[in-house]
């Protein structure tokens, strides 16, 4: 049951023609694969709501269930703020898990396995939240954020066939994301997590994309080891586009719930 709590948090959680235009005045060379490369992912902003209206997006809040495997399903609500913040938390036996970052460092409480006080996190698991820590997600505004992105080619999934990016974080962090040649939407994200300490290489499929204040959400994720045949899944039940969420929200309190903003009276509504 361990691995698989592990390996649901893992679940949870671009201007890009403007890129390519400011490396060419710049004087930055750009090469046929650069532009390949911008052009594809303007394609993925464009569907997910377009340019424009993900600027206006400074924070995020959303929630639902998490499967924990065997029949279990927890409630959770996962808060971002632009830039570099994230709060995600979920009630497991009646107690609440929290995994916060702050845009510099990180701290969790973790009461299923014995931990009911906040504790740093380490350098790594800092780095693992990198990709859930901006409402963004990996591709929008991909360049101004310090995200390198390489076209590795073309690979079928699930029946699709899509593209495959490779995506290195400031952190060092890789990530590989594929995206539907026809739709460009997401459809599978890579990641090598830490599980039970050992690393794991851990797929997520994208479902379920959903209109909400004119972005698109994709209201279901399903995630496993590759070569696994069970999987976790992560609903998406309610979005709030720019909830008010103050700085101190992310910052490490003293003790579990010192400090803490609105989400624990969320968390009872989507229990409830």
């Amino acid at each position: 049951m361990m691995s698989r709590i592990l390996i649901a948090l893992g679940v949870a959680l671009t201007l890009g023609l403007a890129t390519l235009i400011t490396l060419d005045r710049m004087g930055i060379p750009v090469t046929p694969h650069d532009r390949a490369v911008v052009e594809l992912v303007s394609r993925n902003v464009e569907a997910r709501g377009g340019a424009e209206a993900w600027s206006n997006v400074s924070s995020m809040r959303m929630s639902g269930q998490i499967d924990l495997g065997q029949g279990m399903h927890v409630p959770y609500v996962l808060e971002q703020k632009r830039p570099g913040k994230m709060c995600l938390e979920f009630v497991f036996e009646e107690e609440t898990a929290i995994q916060c970052a702050d845009g510099k460092t990180g701290w969790k409480v973790t009461p299923f396995r014995g931990r009911t006080f906040p504790e740093p996190m380490t350098d790594r698991e800092l780095r693992e939240t990198a990709d859930s820590t901006d409402p963004y997600g990996l591709l929008i505004d991909f360049a101004a954020r310090g995200h390198e992105v390489e076209l590795l080619g073309q690979e079928a999934v699930k029946g699709r066939v899509t593209y495959k990016l490779q995506v290195t974080l400031p952190g060092g962090a890789i990530r590989w994301l594929y995206l539907d040649v026809e739709s460009a939407l997401e459809v599978k994200l890579e990641a090598i997590r830490m599980i039970a300490g050992n690393e794991q290489r851990i797929e997520t499929f994208f479902y379920d994309w959903q209109p909400v204040d004119g972005l698109l959400i994709a209201r279901r994720q399903e995630s496993r080891p590759v070569g696994a045949e069970d999987t976790n899944f992560l609903t998406v039940e309610e979005v709030s586009v720019n909830p008010p969420l103050d700085d101190a929200r992310f910052a490490m309190p003293a003790r579990a719930g010192a400090g803490r903003g609105s989400s624990s009276s969320d968390l009872k509504r989507v229990e409830s």
